[in-house]
Formats: C-alpha cells, structure tokens, sequence
C-alpha cells in the first residue's frame, strides 16, 4: 500500500533523500555550509509532503480499515507477525548492542527496555496503562491542532519561505569561528545575531514555535508529575557512568537551548 498509488512518489522521494543525505553529511563534523546546501532537497521533501501526504494517509487508513473489516482478528494478527520478525531477525542484535554497550547511556537504556518488554503483549500493556481518559483527550486535540497547523503551513506556502530563510541563516552563519552545526554558542550565536538584524524569522515559521512553546508550557502543567515519575524510574536503570552521560547531554542541551532561545527572544518578528 505504501508502494503504490498516493504514497508512491512520496515513499520514493524520501527514500531517495535518505540515501543522498547519508552521503551529504557523512563526516565527522558538520558545518553549516553542508545544512545550507542540502535546504533545497529538504524543500523539494516538504513540498511533495504537503502534497501528497494527506492522499497517502487516507489510502493507507482505508487499506488498514478493509482489512480490519474483513478480518477481525487483523491488527493481532500483524502485531504478532511484526513480533515474530523482530524475534527471529533483530532480537539477537538487539541483545548483542546492549551487552556490548554496558555502562553507556543507550547500552543501558537498551537493557532497561528489553527487559521490560520482552514481548508485544508486554508493550500493549505498557501503552495501555498509560491511556487514561484524560491523555487521550489531550492526544486527541493535539492531533486535531497538529492537522490545522501543517495545512496553514503547507497552504500559505512555507516550506519554501522557510527553505530560503534557513538558506540565508546558515550560510550567513558557516565560517570564521562557526565550523560546526552541532554548536550554536559562541561564534556562531554571534553570527546568527547579526543576520537578525537585517533579517525576520518568518511569521509562519513565528506562528509554529509559538504553539511549540504553548504546548510545551501545557504539558508540564498537566504532566510535570508523570514526567517526573518517568525521569526516577529511568535515572534508576541507569549505571554510574550511563548516568554521568546522560546528565552531561542534559547540560549540554540546556546551555545550547539557552543559546538559541536568546537570540530568538531578542529577534522575534512583529506578525499579526
């Protein structure tokens, strides 16, 4: 179904990306120039998304539904066709990574999760447990929000105004002191900043953040508890040294996220 009909050009296309982007940044430090240069097949990507993906999720919805329909047994029967596939082909490496990893950050988690999930059952329980009414509710409205969202982004044309945007930020930013993509602090904050002051953020790029930080602040309102819960019973999986890294990628994240969140307070555009 993925193959064929509305999902055809799309599958393909992002398939091919995939393959060329693998290439594209297959270097041990990114730059910038490399991000600038590839924004025009990100945009093709986008695009054809916009297009083609409302099709292809509504063939591939009715293709589950006949199924369902004429077998009602179909969705137990897929999942313990997709089990006995990881079983028979992906279980044994999967266990190989998390025995080879001990003591590392995802080796760590990778033990935590095939202990806890040996089977699809146990996963179904798992997401089960956590489906309350209320979080199916919320999941509910943000899938709703999500929809309109990418339609006034995808009608009002932005997966090309942002692809020029993006293109003028990084080139403007690749060079001097700013040498690699996965730094923002520094030089190449600095240089960001200097292409603000001639330059708006989009406003329908604006209009997206803006619900990204609206549903952020929403969740931890509502969820801050559970999160919580989730962060103990992870930290205390984790080793001592698997723990060591995960703090330092949290410190990591937080000094760059404060990085790029003051030069987006300081830039943000007047949009009505």
């Amino acid at each position: 179904v993925a193959l064929s009909g509305a999902c055809k050009s799309l599958v393909k296309q992002a398939t091919c990306y995939g393959i060329k982007a693998a290439s594209h940044y297959d270097s041990d430090v990114v730059s910038y120039g490399q991000l600038a240069s590839d924004v025009s097949n990100m945009e093709e990507i986008g695009n054809l998304a916009c297009s083609d993906a409302p099709k292809c999720f509504r063939q591939v919805k009715s293709a589950i539904q006949a199924c369902s329909d004429a077998n009602e047994s179909f969705l137990d029967q897929t999942i313990a066709a997709a089990e006995a596939v990881y079983k028979r082909d992906f279980e044994s490496q999967a266990k190989d990574f998390a025995s080879g990893n001990q003591g590392s950050l995802l080796g760590d988690i990778a033990t935590m999760a095939m202990n806890k999930f040996s089977s699809a059952d146990d996963i179904r329980t798992f997401i089960e447990e956590q489906l309350t009414e209320g979080r199916k509710s919320d999941a509910s409205a943000a899938a709703k929000q999500a929809g309109i969202l990418a339609q006034g982004w995808c009608d009002s044309g932005c997966t090309s105004t942002t692809a020029r945007f993006l293109e003028g930020i990084f080139g403007h930013m690749n060079g001097g002191g700013c040498n690699d993509a996965s730094v923002f602090c520094g030089e190449c904050q600095s240089r960001a900043a200097s292409y603000f002051a001639r330059n708006q953020l989009p406003c329908c790029v604006e209009k997206v953040v803006r619900k990204g930080i609206e549903a952020y602040d929403y969740v931890i309102a509502n969820y801050s508890d559970a999160l919580e819960s989730y962060g103990a019973a992870v930290k205390g999986g984790l080793s001592v040294s698997g723990l060591a890294e995960a703090e330092a990628i949290r410190d990591r994240v937080v000094e760059e996220f404060s990085c790029v969140s003051e030069v987006y307070s300081a830039n943000r555009p007047e949009c009505v």
